[in-house]
C-alpha cells in the first residue's frame, strides 16, 4: 500500500482491490465468514442477505436521478444481484452546512420514491450536519436487508466450461454522463442508466435453478471490473467478445473524445450474469423487452481451465488479455 491513501483507492480499480486485500480483509475476514470473498450482499443466517454502501457522487443531480435516488438503487441492487429480495433500507445523511433546503428535499423525495418503486421501506437512519468545507455538500449512506430468493442458488465455483456471459443491456452511460456534466459537454439523448434491477433479476430467477451461475451489478470499474472479479482466483478464463459490446452512440462518441474504455464505465442499472448455454437466449429475450434492456446481449462465454485470466477479442480477431485499470478510473461515480 502507498504511504497515504490517494482518490485512486475509491476509484473501483486495482488500487481498491489492493486496499480492500492488503487492509481490510485481513483484519475482518482472516479465517473467513461473510465477508470472505467481497460479495455484493453478506449472506447471514436465516436467509438474510445485508448490504451497505456509501454514496459521494459529483455532480448530485444528473439527466436520469440525482444523489438520492442513487443511494437506494445502489443498496437495492447489490442484494438483487446477490440473490435477494430487498425489503429494508437505513439511511444516513451527512449534510454540509450552508446546504440548500430545496435541494435536500428533492434528494428525499427521490428517496422515497426510488424506494417505493422498489418496495423497500426505510426503517431507520441518521442525520449529521458538519461545518461548511467539511463535506461536499451532501454525503449519504443506505444499509440495506433483504431475504434470499430459493430460486437461486449462486456461486462463482458453479461456474463451468461453455457457460456464456450476458449483460442485460447497454454499458458506461452512468460514467460517461457524469463525465459529460462535469466538462460541460452535451451528448444528445445521453442519460444515466441509474435504476433498479430488480425486473432484470426476476427474469433470471424464472430461469433459476442451476442455470444462472453467479450475477453481479458493473458499478465502479464498469462492465471489465465486474468480469475480472468474477473470474478472478477461479479454475476458469473467460473469452470476451469486444464486438459485441453494446455501447451507445453518444456513449462511444465521449468515449473516444475523454480516452475513456466504455468497457470500464460505470453502469448504475445494469447486471452481469454467467449462465448455462442453453438458457442464454431465454434470458436475452426477457432482458430485451424490459426499459433499458434494449441492448441486452452475449457479451462472452466461460472458455475452459485455466486461472481467471479475462481475455478480450477484438474486431479484428486479436486478442488481449484484460487487466484492470490503476489509479482513479472516473472521479466520484457514485
Amino acid at each position: 500500500m502507498r504511504e497515504f491513501i490517494t482518490m485512486a483507492e475509491g476509484g473501483g480499480g486495482a488500487s481498491s482491490s489492493r486496499l480492500a486485500a492488503e487492509m481490510l480483509l485481513p483484519r475482518f475476514a482472516a479465517h473467513g465468514g461473510p465477508l470472505a470473498g467481497l460479495p455484493d450482499a453478506a449472506s447471514l443466517p436465516g436467509e438474510i442477505l445485508f448490504s451497505s454502501d456509501s454514496f459521494v457522487v459529483s455532480p448530485r443531480e444528473f439527466p436520469g436521478g440525482n444523489i438520492g435516488k442513487l443511494s437506494v438503487c445502489g443498496t437495492v441492487n447489490d442484494i438483487a444481484v446477490a440473490g435477494g429480495v430487498p425489503k429494508y433500507l437505513s439511511l444516513a445523511l451527512v449534510i454540509e452546512e450552508g446546504f440548500q433546503t430545496q435541494e435536500l428535499e428533492r434528494i428525499l423525495d427521490a428517496v422515497r420514491d426510488t424506494a417505493e418503486r422498489c418496495g423497500v421501506s426505510v426503517v431507520t437512519g441518521d442525520t449529521k450536519v458538519v461545518g461548511h468545507g467539511a463535506c461536499d455538500g451532501i454525503f449519504i449512506n443506505t444499509a440495506g436487508i433483504g431475504f434470499a430468493r430459493p430460486e437461486f442458488h449462486l456461486g462463482r465455483e458453479r461456474i463451468r466450461p461453455g457457460d456464456r456471459i450476458l449483460v442485460s443491456g447497454s454499458i458506461g452511460e452512468h460514467a460517461m454522463t457524469l463525465t459529460a456534466l462535469r466538462h460541460k459537454v452535451r451528448g444528445e439523448g445521453l442519460a444515466s442508466d441509474c435504476a433498479p434491477v430488480l425486473e432484470i433479476t426476476d427474469a433470471a430467477a424464472r430461469i433459476g435453478g442451476d442455470d444462472v451461475r453467479f450475477m453481479r451489478d458493473p458499478t465502479r470499474g464498469g462492465t471489465g471490473a465486474a468480469v475480472s472479479e468474477i473470474f478472478a482466483g477461479t479454475k476458469w478464463d473467460a473469452m470476451i467478445y469486444g464486438e459485441k459490446l453494446p455501447v451507445r452512440p453518444a456513449v462511444r462518441t465521449l468515449s473516444q473524445m475523454f480516452g475513456i474504455d466504455p468497457f470500464f464505465a460505470a453502469c448504475e442499472g445494469r447486471v452481469v450474469c454467467v449462465v448455462a448455454p442453453d438458457r442464454s437466449e431465454d434470458l436475452l429475450r426477457s432482458w430485451r423487452t424490459l426499459t433499458g434492456g434494449e441492448m441486452a446481449c452475449e457479451i462472452g462465454e466461460v472458455a475452459g481451465p485455466g486461472n481467471g485470466t479475462v481475455v478480450m477479442r477484438g474486431l479484428f480477431g486479436g486478442l488481449r488479455k484484460i487487466v484492470v485499470p490503476d489509479g482513479e478510473l472516473l472521479p466520484r461515480i457514485c
